[in-house]
């Protein structure tokens, strides 16, 4: 119901919606830098075989390929419930809420002149549907664009993975 109270009063433009799993990838991300970076230093330290080297580098770089491929799966995963909108299929922490709910949303609908004032209530549901379908998937920002994370985020994960050995080499 919040949802469909800011989709009919203020414009799709306003709306950001971060999913959960692009935290978890960015956080992923940063800890497979530090702890391939600390796990370098440490294995340089006590193992002369590159191959030994070669294995953990593609031990950390599958898991986070694991991890990103997740994250792609929920993504479409967006995209399909998001095509496939409809407010009957919602979940409803009440049940006995839910008549309550399609009222409201169907008066704000009328409201917003999105349907006539004399529609029925059927008709106002599957108007708020259509703009779900139309306008909500552009509010998914990580969704849609080719690169999820923002400029400061990828100069953080490229100072995990190449700062620190910047800073040994300047300090030698």
């Amino acid at each position: 119901y919040e949802m469909a109270s800011f989709l009919t009063l203020h414009p799709v433009s306003d709306v950001t919606i971060l999913p959960v799993f692009q935290a978890v990838v960015f956080s992923s991300g940063l800890c497979v830098c530090y702890i391939y970076n600390l796990s370098v230093v440490v294995l340089r330290m006590f193992v002369d075989n590159r191959f030994v080297m070669y294995a953990f580098t593609l031990s950390a770089t599958m898991w986070f390929a694991y991890v990103v491929r997740m994250w792609a799966r929920d993504k479409e995963a967006i995209n399909m419930r998001l095509s496939n909108f409809t407010v009957k299929n919602c979940l409803c922490f009440n049940e006995s809420d839910r008549p309550v709910v399609y009222h409201n949303i169907s008066a704000l609908m009328m409201a917003s002149k999105v349907v006539p004032k004399d529609a029925d209530e059927e008709v106002a549901l599957s108007a708020f549907d259509t703009l779900v379908r139309r306008d909500l998937p552009s509010a998914f920002v990580s969704v849609h664009r080719p690169c999820a994370f923002t400029y400061t985020q990828l100069v953080m994960i490229g100072s995990a993975m190449d700062g620190v050995k910047a800073l040994d080499q300047m300090s030698s």
